[in-house]
Parts: C-alpha cells; sequence; structure tokens
C-alpha cells in the first residue's frame, strides 16, 4: 500500500543521510588528526646548518636584492644571500621583492608581472627607499648574472632562492646547476609561502638531480578565519599540498609563542628556518637556518622588518587560536553522533516495516486460505 511506500522512502532517505555524515565526519577526523603526523620530504631537523642567509642581500651596501647588495655586500665578504626570485611577463627572471612597483621604483598602478624583461631592467630603482637615502638609483637585476657572480666568489656559497611564483622556478633550478656552486645541497636551498611553487621546484629538482631542501614559510594573517595555528596544529599545507618541502619557516614572532608546537615538527624531522631577525638577535633562537635582516634603520617603517607591498605594518602573531580547530573537531563529532541516531532510527524503522510486512503477508495468507474453505463450502452439493 501507499503508507508502506512513503515507509520505505523515508527509511531510504534517513539511511542516505546518515551514511552522508559518517563519510564528513570520517573525512574531518581524517583531516584533522591524520595530517599532524605528516613527515617532511627528507627529514634533517638537526643534520644541517645552521646557515645564515642576508635578507635580499646586505642592503647597508645598497638596495635590496641589486646586484652590489648581493654580490658586493653578502657574497664577496663570505656571506649567503636570500634573494627574491620572479618571473617577467615574457618569461624572463629578475630579482624583485614585491608584487607592485611603487615603493621600490615609484611606477604607480604597475605590477611586476605585467613587465617584459627590457622593461624590468629599464625602470630605476629609488635612491630612497622607506625613508632611506642610499645616495643613487640603481636598476633590477637579471637572475642569472646574479646567480654566476655569487658563485664565481664563492664555489662553497649557499643561496637562498625565495621564489615568489611557479615561472620562476625552472630558471632558479637550471642557474644552480649551470654555475660554479659545486656541493652547495646543503647551504643553497628554496623557499616560498606558495604549495604550487613547492610542488613545482621538486620537480625541477629532481628533473636536474639535485637535492637541495624546500622550505614553505608561513607568515602570520594570511590564512583566513582559520589561523596561522590551525595549520601549525595540523599540518594540512604540507601533507596535501606541499609534500616536497623539508623545512618549516616562521617569523619571530611564533618563534616566541609556539616552542612546544614547533618542537613536535623537529620531533618529526623537520627543519626550521626563522626571518624577521636583526643579526644580534640568532643567538635567541634555536633554528636550521636564519634569515638575517642585514641593513639601515629604515625610517617609514614601523619596525625592524623589511618592506613590502602595501602601507608599512608591524608583524604581530594575532591568528594564534585553535577556536576554528576545536570547531571542526566538535563539528565531526557532532556528525558522527547525528550519523549514529540516523543510521540507528533507520535500522528499527527498517526492521519494524519489515514486521509489519511479515504480518501483512500473514495476514493476506490467512484470508486467502478462508476465502478457499469458503468457496469449497459453497461447492459442495
Amino acid at each position: 500500500n501507499m503508507a508502506s511506500f512513503y515507509d520505505r522512502i523515508k527509511i531510504a532517505c534517513g539511511t542516505f543521510t546518515g551514511f552522508v555524515f559518517l563519510a564528513l565526519s570520517i573525512f574531518l577526523f581524517v583531516i584533522l588528526l591524520g595530517s599532524q603526523s605528516a613527515k617532511p620530504h627528507t627529514p634533517c631537523a638537526g643534520l644541517w646548518g645552521p646557515v645564515t642567509y642576508l635578507h635580499r642581500g646586505n642592503l647597508n651596501y645598497a638596495q635590496e636584492n641589486t646586484f652590489d647588495a648581493i654580490v658586493g655586500g653578502a657574497a664577496s665578504n663570505g656571506a649567503n644571500p636570500e634573494i627574491d626570485v620572479s618571473a617577467l611577463k615574457d618569461g624572463g627572471v629578475v630579482l624583485f621583492h614585491d608584487t607592485s612597483m611603487k615603493r621600490m621604483t615609484g611606477v604607480n598602478n604597475k605590477d611586476l608581472k605585467d613587465l617584459n624583461t627590457a622593461d624590468a631592467l629599464d625602470t630605476p630603482i629609488l635612491a630612497e627607499i622607506d625613508g632611506y637615502n642610499y645616495g643613487s638609483n640603481n636598476s633590477i637585476p637579471e637572475m642569472l648574472p646574479v646567480v654566476e657572480a655569487i658563485c664565481n666568489v664563492d664555489e662553497n656559497i649557499g643561496i637562498n632562492f625565495d621564489t615568489k611564483d611557479v615561472g620562476a622556478v625552472k630558471a632558479g633550478v637550471l642557474a644552480l646547476k649551470s654555475s660554479n656552486c659545486i656541493d652547495t645541497d646543503d647551504n643553497t636551498i628554496w623557499s616560498t609561502p606558495y604549495p604550487g611553487v613547492v610542488k613545482e621546484a621538486r620537480k625541477e629538482l629532481d628533473a636536474a638531480g639535485l637535492t637541495n631542501r624546500i622550505g614553505i614559510y608561513m607568515p602570520s594573517g594570511e590564512y583566513s578565519f582559520l589561523g596561522l595555528k590551525f595549520f601549525l596544529k595540523t599540518r594540512l599545507l604540507q601533507s596535501l599540498l606541499a609534500s616536497g618541502s623539508s623545512i618549516l619557516v616562521l617569523h619571530k614572532t611564533v618563534f616566541d609563542e609556539e616552542e612546544e608546537l614547533i618542537q613536535s615538527w623537529v620531533d618529526d624531522g623537520w627543519c626550521t628556518g626563522i626571518y624577521g631577525i636583526r643579526p644580534e638577535e640568532v643567538s635567541s633562537y634555536t633554528a636550521d637556518y636564519y634569515v638575517v635582516d642585514e641593513g639601515p634603520v629604515f625610517p617609514n617603517l614601523l619596525s625592524s622588518d623589511y618592506g613590502g607591498d602595501g602601507e608599512p605594518k608591524v608583524t604581530v602573531y594575532d591568528d594564534n587560536s585553535l577556536a576554528s580547530y576545536r570547531g571542526l573537531i566538535a563539528a565531526a563529532s557532532l556528525c558522527l553522533v547525528a550519523s549514529s541516531i540516523m543510521l540507528f532510527y533507520s535500522a528499527v524503522k527498517c526492521k519494524r516495516a519489515t514486521r509489519n510486512t511479515e504480518n501483512e503477508s500473514e495476514q493476506d495468507d490467512m484470508k486467502i486460505q478462508d476465502d478457499l474453505q469458503f468457496r469449497a463450502v459453497e461447492a459442495q452439493p
């Protein structure tokens, strides 16, 4: 009958919904708990370093990421440079930190990626950067000549290729491969905040037969409502999107607050890197590498950190709550409870419906038998 049909529909819907909630709860638990054991591509904690890199070169010598700051200021003085590697519209690769051209060149409403190589090289870098006057303009350098010059100064020097986009990865790998820098696996690394760059760098390094480590740095304030601490706790980026990385890189403000959480990474073999520190602060921290701000005081900046896109701001670690993590764990638990209730209810309803069907079938059989007996009596003479 129709009532029985509708009961079966309700049971089917309840069972389906229960399994959906069950699948969702399992998914959340696997993602939130399973990823916490993510291991580095190459375990390296305590196996190398500590290595120090000069952030964007030695800025006491010249403007950031210029030939003078990197080769003359850092490499020629025996220091390992950190360089910002960015791709241009025509595939050229230069050393430049910002997305926008404004801070370094004074050019408004234009991004670096919109330039071709000739335009980038013809655009002068300002003499005054962030309120500090270097006395003369400078120029944006192509990456390859800078890497060659670094390695001609010292073939054992290390370079930190801070790579800004996927299009710049291959050029950096080829530049290192063709340079005079040899046996620098322990000193030369790739770093980036972008999982896509990590994946591409791992692919290109493997194809070139290089085993250099890759670090993914995780800036505070860049992870929406989830927060940086959520990703430090779960390791989701490293387990799902950046499995080719081996180094966890954080600002000093995070190191100041998350010693126990960072140590859990180290215990699992991860190397650590720290940035946002001055030379005199290095001894206050323990890491495998340090990106040190070796440069003058920039009057326009609000802290000792170097400048970047947008208005100057103080770097703070304010997304240090696990509320989002606990909320998702609670949601997973509720889904599990809801699925259990729905599946139990559906099972009871199904059993009851089966029993009703059996009773109805028995009643139908009895009715048929009674009808047959009645007909048999009527047929007697």
